[in-house]
C-alpha cells in the first residue's frame, strides 16, 4: 500500500485530479475534493474547536466550529475566508497554498476568539 505522505506534493496533485476526473458531474463547476478533520483543544480555557480541512487542487480551505454559548453565533463556524472577522482580530492575508499555513490560521483565530470570548480561563 502506497502512503499518500509518501507521494512528492506535485505528483500527488496530478493524481488526485486524475482520480477525480473519473466522476461524471452534472454542472460545469462540480468539483470532488478530500477533506481533513482536526480538533484543536486549547488548554488555558478547555475549549475545543474543530477544524474541517478542505483540500483543493491547489489551496486549502478551512471551517472553524467551537459549540460554547459563551462566544457569539458569529464567531461559532469562522472560514477561511472569513475576512472581516479577520479583519477585527487584526490578521493579514495567509499562503493558502501551504496547508501549514491554513491549519496555523485556523488555530491562530480560534485562539484569538477564545481568549476574547471565554471570561474564565483555567490555569494549569
Amino acid at each position: 500500500m502506497i502512503k499518500i505522505g509518501n507521494i512528492p506534493k506535485n505528483t500527488r496533485g496530478a493524481l488526485i485530479k486524475i482520480f477525480f476526473k473519473d466522476f461524471s458531474y452534472k454542472n460545469e463547476g462540480d468539483y470532488l475534493y478530500p477533506v481533513e478533520y482536526y480538533q484543536f483543544r486549547q488548554a488555558s480555557t478547555h475549549n475545543t474547536f474543530k477544524v474541517e480541512l478542505l483540500c483543493f487542487d491547489d489551496r486549502y480551505d478551512f471551517h472553524l466550529t467551537i459549540d460554547n454559548e459563551a462566544i457569539p453565533s458569529k464567531y461559532r463556524l469562522v472560514t477561511s475566508i472569513s475576512f472581516e472577522i479577520y479583519e477585527e482580530f487584526g490578521f493579514e492575508p495567509y499562503d493558502f497554498s501551504s496547508k501549514h499555513a491554513t491549519l496555523q490560521r485556523a488555530i491562530d483565530m480560534a485562539s484569538a476568539i477564545a481568549k476574547k470570548y471565554c471570561e474564565n480561563p483555567v490555569n494549569q
